[in-house]
């Protein structure tokens, strides 16, 4: 029991390395300001809820390309989600109050059942969303499926700010 506990830990921490690396080499990268959010959702085929957040970083000088890690812990009757994710995605909207974005990147889910094996798992993200573009608190949404071999759909809202 103590090393799942332990193997647990390690994964949080991971991720969350990857979410301050993601804070950190952005900036420099682009030369500009990096949001972060907080997002709640869903996990139907796991009959789970999720918590988690991440950082949104602008790339280049188009403002239309994004890096957004993110981590998202879901928590199921059957089985508990920890997804890591490296997402990029574009941008479709160049003026107006919203945002629309299609993208993609790579995923780690690892996946805690409560009956049968544990798993980690490496994927693929596809996802689209909808958001405020401008504000101090950003309202967003997304849809996102993980192909992988135990692939996931999530829905997810939250606020970036």
């Amino acid at each position: 029991m103590r090393s799942e506990h332990a193997r647990w830990f390690a994964v949080g921490i991971a991720g969350l390395a990857i979410v301050g690396l993601g804070l950190i080499a952005a900036p420099r990268i682009a030369g500009a300001v990096v949001d972060g959010d907080v997002r709640a959702g869903v996990y139907p085929d796991a009959n789970a809820v999720s918590v988690g957040g991440g950082v949104l970083a602008p790339m280049g000088t188009s403002g239309r390309w994004f890096f957004n890690p993110n981590l998202e812990v879901a928590m199921g009757s059957s089985r508990d989600i920890i997804a890591m994710s490296g997402d990029f995605h574009y941008d479709f909207a160049e003026q107006g109050s919203a945002s629309f974005w299609m993208g993609g990147g790579p995923a780690v889910l690892v996946t805690d059942r409560q009956f049968g094996p544990n798993d980690t798992d490496l994927g693929l993200n596809v996802l689209t969303g909808v958001g405020a573009r401008h504000g101090d608190v950003r309202p967003f949404a997304q849809l996102r499926g993980t192909m992988a071999n135990n692939s996931q759909v999530a829905l997810a809202a939250g606020i970036r700010f």
